[in-house]
């Protein structure tokens, strides 16, 4: 026989226990939330083009590239497809693969803000195929680029300098971000593959690729390289992982010289 009661506290525990429940469920979910939403702002392409492989390769007479049948005769950026690049250096590196020239040819590249004012610019000469990095000037970094702010860079291979219509261009962005207190102190006491793979999971990809270059030939070598090779591969440029790395040189703009 029901016991009217005993009723009252019975609907109170259960009421209780239900509350209870939907907190803890609620516990998991809205961190689970958080940082998906974290990941997507790390994922993000904040609406900006992306163009990592020149997409106007010419063949016969009108390329500067020495073997057009090639399946790499395309200047490509070392970047992901989709997202933009976080970047906490004071002194960010981008890279780039750049193809065997027909005839020796300069390399410009220039970042500009999010208000389309140019921040830098520099022109290269390179030697061969192969892997280049462009370096922003630290002292330029402390001065112009600014955290949380995107910025747009282009690298175009100029074929010809009084016909720029025939530039090979990959362009994309990036963005300045600091590291969290608690990220850093971590860095600090990891090795260089460790590093890597946390800047990469932490969305700062320049700063990963960065660290594995100018460590490549240290006594972690091996381990370097297989890392590496796991970055490229894991946005679709596993072709590239075993291109070396190649010097470039800082020139004048060779448009003054015409």
């Amino acid at each position: 026989m029901l016991n009217i009661k005993c009723l009252p506290n019975k609907l109170t525990k259960l009421f209780s226990l239900v509350l209870v429940s939907n907190l803890v469920i609620l516990g998991f979910i809205y961190p689970a939330k958080a940082e998906q939403k974290s990941a997507q702002t790390k994922a993000a392409d904040f609406g900006l083009p992306t163009h990592r492989r020149d997409g106007g390769s010419r063949g016969g007479q009108d390329s500067c590239v020495a073997n057009v049948n090639s399946e790499k005769q395309d200047l490509m950026a070392l970047i992901p497809q989709k997202k933009v690049g976080m970047n906490a250096s004071a002194s960010p590196k981008l890279f780039f693969y750049v193809p065997e020239f027909q005839d020796p040819s300069t390399l410009e590249f220039i970042l500009r803000n999010e208000q389309d004012q140019l921040v830098y610019e520099a022109f290269f000469l390179t030697e061969g195929n192969g892997i280049m990095s462009v370096e922003i000037p630290a002292e330029l970094s402390s001065q112009m680029l600014t955290p949380d702010h995107l910025y747009h860079w282009y690298l175009s291979m100029i074929c010809n300098n009084q016909e720029r219509s025939r530039d090979l261009v990959v362009e994309g962005s990036m963005r300045q971000q600091a590291i969290a207190p608690a990220t850093q102190v971590q860095l600090n006491q990891i090795s260089s593959v460790e590093k890597a793979e946390v800047y990469r999971q932490e969305g700062f990809w320049f700063d990963a690729l960065a660290v594995l270059a100018e460590n490549l030939d240290s006594p972690e070598k091996s381990m370097i390289r297989q890392q590496w090779s796991k970055m490229l591969s894991s946005v679709g440029l596993e072709n590239l992982a075993s291109e070396s790395l190649i010097e470039t040189k800082l020139i004048d703009n060779p448009a003054n010289s015409l």
